[in-house]
């Protein structure tokens, strides 16, 4: 016998407006009540009927993408990566709305949504699976198999750079990353040291550049007053990467003589070739593209799979 959401509210002694807010991650529902009604849906097996939602709830051309974190909206790729989305769309009728926060997820107001940057831990994806509405994560990782997904192999970019900078001889690297992460920043981390491992080197130096400019800016500056023990650093984005440069020449450091500087993204503006940045190219366009293609194919009616880009790695000065 097919379980209802009636089913649920009775298991969990609660209301359906209870679990309908729980299962649609909306505010309104403390933390141990929605907790108890994910482990009666998971052990229950109940599935949501769509038809019946679509029905009450009407079409809507609107798709929503989700935020990274609150200084999204300022970062250069999240924008990039924003309007490579947006035209992909457009293209097929639907508008997009940049969701202000997560209690918008699975209300019934969007088509479907794109989560653009996985945190960790991430309970969006479940609350848009459990409320059936169709979406893609853009860097969902391992363990969210069977749903859509955009993956970039940030393993292989970042053993790309610690090899190149192996081979040049360094054996004092550092890297940059950011607290708290998503799971690009911590895929990056691990090959990072697993680059380490493999070279044979114990040196190991982590900073935060809190994923800014500015941010990697203070970030470099404390390490120079520390007394800088690294020859090279490996910064998990480009925008790090301009923060740590600029440090590094306000500190009358040499680039790449007295410190190598490496990024992670390759984004085609005005300010990073100028950098003549060492960095990760990752198809930051294609990847837009790729997520509202996987949407538009739910959407249609198809079912969810994944797609992998390759990045590689592209050398100029400043490593």
């Amino acid at each position: 016998m097919k379980l209802t959401i009636h089913d649920i509210a009775k298991a969990a002694g609660v209301s359906t407006g209870t679990v309908s807010r729980a299962l649609n991650g909306r505010s309104g529902v403390n933390e141990q009540t929605k907790r108890r009604i994910l482990e009666l849906v998971r052990e229950l097996d109940y599935v949501p009927d769509v038809g019946a939602r679509q029905l009450a709830r009407g079409a809507t051309s609107a798709i929503g993408i989700t935020r990274y974190a609150d200084t999204s909206l300022r970062n250069p790729y999240y924008r990039l990566l924003v309007d490579a989305i947006q035209a992909a769309l457009l293209n097929h009728g639907y508008g997009v709305h940049i969701l202000g926060s997560d209690a918008e997820l699975g209300d019934g107001t969007f088509a479907g949504v794109i989560v653009a940057g996985v945190r960790l831990p991430d309970t969006r994806l479940e609350y848009l699976r459990l409320s059936q509405t169709p979406f893609v994560a853009i860097s969902a990782g391992a363990g969210f198999e069977g749903h859509a997904s955009v993956e970039l192999d940030n393993r292989a970019g970042m053993l790309a750079v610690l090899e190149h900078l192996v081979r040049r001889g360094h054996t004092r690297i550092a890297h940059m990353t950011g607290h708290p992460i998503g799971r690009d920043a911590q895929a990056r981390l691990e090959a990072y040291r697993e680059g380490l491992q493999a070279a044979g080197l114990s040196f190991e130096c982590v900073l935060d550049g809190s994923f800014t400019e500015l941010g990697a800016y203070r970030a470099m500056q404390r390490a120079l007053l520390g007394g800088v023990e690294f020859t090279a650093l490996t910064c998990a984005s480009d925008e790090m990467a301009l923060g740590a440069l600029q440090a590094l020449e306000d500190g009358g450091l040499r680039v790449p003589e007295d410190m190598a500087v490496t990024g992670f993204d390759d984004l085609p503006l005005e300010t990073f070739s100028q950098a003549q940045l060492t960095t990760v190219h990752q198809p930051l366009l294609e990847i837009g593209r790729a997520a509202a293609q996987l949407l538009l194919e739910q959407l249609s009616g198809g079912s969810p799979r994944s797609v992998m880009f390759t990045p590689r790695l592209i050398v100029r000065r400043t490593a």
